[in-house]
């Protein structure tokens, strides 16, 4: 798609939202899935409560001794070559 053609769906779309939206509430919805839609994905979102959380849990774990669910970072690197 050509920048001229995606400014002119752009304008297509400022002009649906214009002409056919009359309600707040539809408005506030469409509005709310753009905001969706561009903001940056990452790979990862979690609070530093939850990944420290995580990592007491994961602690305590190998503490009781269930080493049978951890993977050295020796074997990381076995499985997956850069």
């Amino acid at each position: 798609m050509t920048l001229l053609e995606l400014k002119a769906k752009k304008a297509e779309l400022v002009q649906l939202i214009l002409n056919d939206i009359d309600s707040e509430e539809v408005l506030n919805e469409v509005s709310q899935m753009v905001k969706k839609l561009t903001r940056p994905k990452y790979p990862c979102m979690y609070s530093v409560e939850e990944i420290q959380s995580s990592a007491d849990e994961a602690m305590q774990a190998y503490n009781e001794g269930y080493d049978s669910h951890f993977t050295t970072q020796e074997e990381m690197r076995k499985r997956h070559t850069l």
